[in-house]
């Protein structure tokens, strides 16, 4: 790779993926934001950093002339969708994306409330390589060590409180890590 800073493509929304984005581009990314809603949190942030923005509904497939350049990496930050098998494999490097479950548990969109109502004591977040099935990519593997953190649920935890408690500001630290490991 050249001296410019690493290109990442990050599919984003809500809380998880304007702070992904905002430390990021802190640590000066090449940074260009998909989002499903124009006006969505992700979007808001990345406008007020002149980040590049898509804003497409998940119905409406991806070209290549979405984004501004070929990235060395993308990230999925809260942005249920799965990518096109020809975007995984023009990123230099692939995809990643967090999940709120030790994966390979619980995987899916409810995985924090499936975890509580099969009362778990513990949950956690895992980075893993994005694959065209849900959540079933192989966990990031830094220094030896899979990207997976584990946290304990509170008694009388909700799924959004737990999410919001522990397992988005996990999601955000484990993007960092990854992010570090891989592009390094």
């Amino acid at each position: 790779m050249s001296n410019r800073p690493p290109r990442i493509a990050l599919f984003a929304t809500r809380w998880l993926g304007a702070e992904v984005l905002t430390r990021l581009h802190a640590r000066g990314h090449d940074l260009a934001l998909v989002t499903t809603q124009a006006e969505d949190r992700s979007a808001k942030a990345a406008r007020a950093r002149a980040i590049p923005v898509v804003a497409k509904p998940d119905q409406v497939p991806l070209i290549p002339a979405d984004l501004p350049w070929r990235p060395d990496l993308i990230l999925c930050a809260h942005a249920f969708r799965i990518l096109p098998d020809w975007l995984l494999q023009w990123s230099r490097l692939g995809g990643i994306g967090y999940h709120p479950s030790l994966l390979p548990a619980y995987r899916g969109r409810h995985a924090v409330a499936d975890a509580i109502t099969a009362g778990q004591r513990f949950t956690g977040g895992t980075v893993y390589w994005l694959t065209r099935s849900i959540d079933a990519g192989p966990t990031v593997i830094l220094h030896s060590n899979p990207l997976q953190t584990r946290v304990q649920i509170l008694a009388n935890e909700t799924a959004p409180e737990l999410w919001r408690r522990a397992l988005a500001p996990l999601g955000a630290d484990l993007f960092l890590e990854a992010v570090d490991g891989i592009l390094g």
